[in-house]
């Protein structure tokens, strides 16, 4: 049997400007944006705390591509995984031309299935 796990929640009071506060809770009743003003909130902050993370991450992208030591090591890596990689492309070409050939072989047989 599955363990409920109980959301763990914070009170807080937060002062808004008015015209966020009503625009806010228009959107709310207007829309199925939240099921509760509570719920846009706290969808909001999150969706906030995802843009930090997400520029966090291209912040440390951007250091990586003027970095001269990861550049190094990431060409090493590329060329140490080529020829792995060329062959897994070729798999994939087999397998691609393999299910086609697979989905023309099935369309034949459903055709001659057909009464005519």
């Amino acid at each position: 049997m599955p363990v409920l796990r109980k959301k763990l929640y914070q009170n807080t009071t937060v002062r808004l400007p008015r015209r966020v506060y009503e625009l806010a809770k228009t959107a709310v009743e207007k829309s199925d944006a939240a099921s509760s003003f509570n719920d846009f909130v706290v969808q909001a902050i999150e969706q906030k705390l995802q843009q930090l993370t997400e520029s966090e991450i291209d912040a440390a992208f951007a250091h990586m591509s003027q970095d001269s030591d990861y550049q190094r090591t990431a060409v090493a890596l590329a060329k140490e995984f080529e020829r792995s990689d060329w062959e897994a492309a070729c798999v994939g070409e087999v397998d691609d031309e393999h299910s086609r050939t697979k989905t023309r072989s099935r369309r034949r047989l459903q055709r001659s299935a057909r009464p005519h």
